[in-house]
């Protein structure tokens, strides 16, 4: 057997293979013929116990659903061909689900995800003798490092990709690396350089991407209409727009995104030679046309450019108008980002949890409960580690896990047994309080991570963590998550009722939210984040102290002060010394 699929020998009609390789062949030309393929070749994969084959062509029918703008069944379809093709030893298989994976999430704005997933990828194809595929993968993970703001190592990684694909005659890939590469020099303002990849890019497009050349075309007239060679500008644009039409006179039109790029490029190098007036109409042209083609990324650059000359030529309610749709796009966009967040949690966890329920079964049909009951809690413990993990990449997707979510649970428990609560309810509640801020998965990482203040309008998607994070955790009978749940709800809210997301005052709020808050809030505060430097532990209680009957419950702000007490008497004389005033930098 393959590492890609199995020949069926001895049947009547196509093998796996053949089925899969008449697929490929057709997927541009006829998707829906091509589609209907590789669904008989998952079939008779199934049917003859060739998992590799069914693995590649479920990857196969994720593509499908990628390209027919159907990203969530593609995502679920993908996970569920890299854990076939990685039971049955499947590596080139299982990249190729790792790589579309990786290019899901980041079409979603899911970064970190989206890196990680194509490092696997990248590690796991080097293990290989198989070599075609690694300019591919380098490609896009070069793509995320770009989208990161890493332009250095988005240069070195697309140097890595032409690289990997010499001596295999890809020069289609090679084209997109060039033209990629010269979209980074482009934005470092490096325009000859820019120029001079992208010639090179469409010299090699033309005879072997010319689907691309549009694209490679309007980058550039951006380049060169930075370099005011406004006629070389203007004849980049008007050799794109003369493909367009050709192709669409021959019914093989291109995407719309190659059409809006070069709208987008048009309207650019008519700014420059002093034409405002006539880039109104292409940027009200891409608008259209992104918005017919549900292409929010695309719609969101259109509406911004255009708000930007409509200010500049004093047409201040249409620039207004066109912010105002930004702001619509920008929050689709969130939308988009934290749907397919929580659906990934989701197949996660329903694998899991099958697989576990399906081992509680087995134990039960063999009378052995004592087990069963082991197994649940194991289930129950499974569960909390995996969403321990998803907190901890919320908190600080750089490094993967923080040490926050933990000193926030052990402290919350510690205020909770000076408050007398029930000890065991304690323990619970310092496990569960480990979650509070799972929900911030689905903010987009341009938010969580920004350096400076936020806006009003970002601050409103900070928000959103709280009912996020309570929709990932409820659902559950586990007591623990169903408090982790109520937290993650409720550990916003004040104690004066001027909290969110609900508003709650006083006794209102669950008890559990009345002490994460304030363990919350400490932490925060003494410790480094990208927008704030750390304070002193003295400043920190200071400010709790400060807003104890306003933002905190006033029992729970003394159960908490004398927790810290007791941990360091040094405080108190530190305490006693005058203050010294510290702007409050906590999220």
């Amino acid at each position: 057997m393959s590492v890609t699929a199995s020949l069926i020998d001895g049947s009547d009609g196509p093998s796996v293979r053949a089925l899969l390789d008449d697929a490929r062949r057709l997927e541009d030309s006829q998707p829906t013929h091509a589609r209907a393929l590789v669904q008989r070749a998952r079939v008779l994969a199934r049917a003859h116990r060739d998992e590799a084959g069914e693995a590649e062509a479920l990857y196969r029918l994720a593509g499908g659903s990628y390209a027919a703008g159907e990203p969530h069944d593609a995502f679920g379809i993908a996970l569920e061909s890299r854990d076939l093709a990685h039971k049955c030893g499947a590596t080139v298989v299982e990249v190729w689900a790792l790589n579309l994976v990786g290019i899901i999430h980041y079409n979603a704005g899911n970064f970190s995800e989206a890196l990680a997933s194509t490092l696997r990828a990248l590690e796991l194809y080097r293990t290989t003798d198989h070599r075609v595929d690694e300019g591919n993968v380098l490609n896009t993970l070069a793509v995320i490092y770009h989208s990161l703001g890493d332009l250095d190592r988005a240069i070195v990684t697309y140097e890595a990709a032409l690289t990997a694909n010499k001596g295999l005659d890809r020069p289609g890939m090679d084209a997109i690396a060039l033209a990629n590469m010269a979209k980074v020099r482009f934005e470092r303002n490096e325009n000859l350089l820019a120029v001079s990849l992208g010639e090179s890019a469409l010299e090699l497009a033309r005879e072997h991407g010319p689907a691309y050349v549009p694209d490679i075309l309007a980058r550039l007239a951006g380049a060169y209409a930075s370099l005011s060679a406004l006629d070389r500008a203007a004849v980049c644009v008007d050799d794109a727009d003369a493909i367009i039409a050709e192709r669409a006179a021959r019914h093989a039109e291109l995407p719309p995104s190659s059409t809006i790029a070069v709208r987008l490029a048009r309207a650019k190098v008519l700014i420059a030679m002093g034409e405002p007036e006539a880039a109104t109409v292409c940027y009200e042209q891409a608008v259209f046309l992104a918005n017919e083609a549900s292409l929010p990324e695309a719609s969101l650059q259109a509406h911004q450019e255009l708000a930007e000359l409509y200010k500049k030529l004093g047409r201040f309610e249409e620039a207004l108008a066109h912010q105002e749709a930004r702001f619509e796009v920008n929050k689709e966009l969130f939308n988009r980002g934290t749907d397919l967040r929580i659906k990934t949690l989701q197949i996660a966890h329903d694998t899991d949890a099958a697989r576990h329920q399906a081992e509680i079964l087995r134990l039960r049909t063999g009378e052995l409960e004592a087990l069963v009951e082991g197994r649940t809690g194991e289930l129950e413990r499974y569960h909390v580690e995996a969403f321990q993990q998803l907190a901890d990449l919320a908190d600080h997707p750089e490094a993967g896990a923080t040490r926050h979510t933990l000193r926030v649970g052990e402290l919350a428990g510690a205020i909770a047994l000076e408050l007398d609560e029930d000890r065991a309810w304690a323990r619970r509640l310092a496990k569960a309080a480990r979650l509070h801020d799972i929900g911030k998965v689905a903010v987009p990482e341009s938010i969580r991570l920004k350096a400076g203040p936020l806006t009003a309008e970002e601050m409103e998607v900070v928000k959103t963590h709280t009912t996020v994070g309570h929709e990932i955790l409820s659902g559950s009978e586990s007591p623990l998550l169903q408090l982790a749940a109520e937290i993650a709800l409720n550990h916003h809210e004040r104690w004066d009722g001027a909290g969110y997301p609900n508003g709650l005052r006083g006794a209102d709020i669950p008890i559990s939210g009345r002490i994460v808050t304030v363990a919350d809030v400490f932490d925060a505060l003494v410790s480094v984040r990208t927008y704030k430097g750390a304070w002193t532990a003295e400043e920190a209680i200071r400010y709790i102290v400060d807003a104890s009957g306003k933002r905190f419950e006033p029992q729970v702000v003394e159960a908490f002060v004398r927790v810290i007490l007791r941990r360091d008497p040094t405080l108190l004389a530190r305490l006693r010394s005058p203050a010294t005033a510290s702007p409050l930098s906590e999220r």
